[in-house]
């Protein structure tokens, strides 16, 4: 904690072996949320980003659903690893934050704004995903490790059934966070980082 911006962006990584110890109080967790809901951009701001919170039992039962709905999808010989590692990567974590998109919110902005309708579904994506990386990089900051799962649409309907979700809200991602029990492995990089930018107009004195 108590990095500059850029120390904790690079600070950043995926964990995938989670503990429930508590690193920072829960309500923490949730002035975070709440406080990039707040101030995170939206096109036009039209604020479409929702976020559902869950701790404790309330996580458990999320990845519960995971490894039932990938029952009947994995191989009978491969699932007991897939049950292993959905266990000690994510179930075994402090929480999961759930991302989601209200589309009922971009539907309005499509009908408000017509010229741009074409391009609505990728802004919320963008919109999505900056809510994804600040998060993700704020809990690393405060202590906690996370990772970022994309199990849906396989777990759509059972976790819409198990929290009341509003049916116009869609699911994008799940990050389960909680005590880094891992060492990442060191970043690797297929090509330099000036060899995937371009810079013109640059003045040296």
């Amino acid at each position: 904690m108590g990095r500059t911006f850029l120390e904790a962006v690079a600070k950043r990584r995926s964990y995938y072996k989670l503990g429930e110890s508590v690193t920072i109080d829960d309500n923490s967790v949730v002035e975070l949320v709440d406080s990039m809901l707040a101030t995170l951009p939206s096109p036009f701001n039209v604020q479409s980003a929702r976020i559902v919170i869950l701790f404790g039992e309330e996580h458990r039962a999320l990845w519960d659903i995971v490894i039932e709905e990938l029952r009947d999808i994995v191989p009978a010989d491969k699932f007991e690893a897939t049950h292993r590692r959905i266990n000690e990567a994510f179930r075994s974590g402090r929480g999961t934050l759930l991302f989601y998109e209200d589309t009922s919110t971009l539907e309005m902005l499509k009908r408000n704004y017509p010229l741009y309708a074409d391009k609505v579904d990728a802004w919320s994506e963008q919109c999505s995903g900056m809510h994804q990386f600040a998060i993700w990089t704020a809990l690393e900051d405060m202590g906690y490790g996370a990772s970022l799962q994309h199990y849906n649409p396989l777990i759509d309907e059972s976790v819409a059934k198990r929290w009341s979700i509003n049916d116009k809200w869609q699911l994008i991602a799940e990050m389960p966070f909680g005590e880094a029990k891992d060492v990442p492995s060191s970043r690797s990089q297929t090509s330099p980082p000036r060899d995937r930018m371009r810079v013109y107009g640059l003045y040296n004195k």
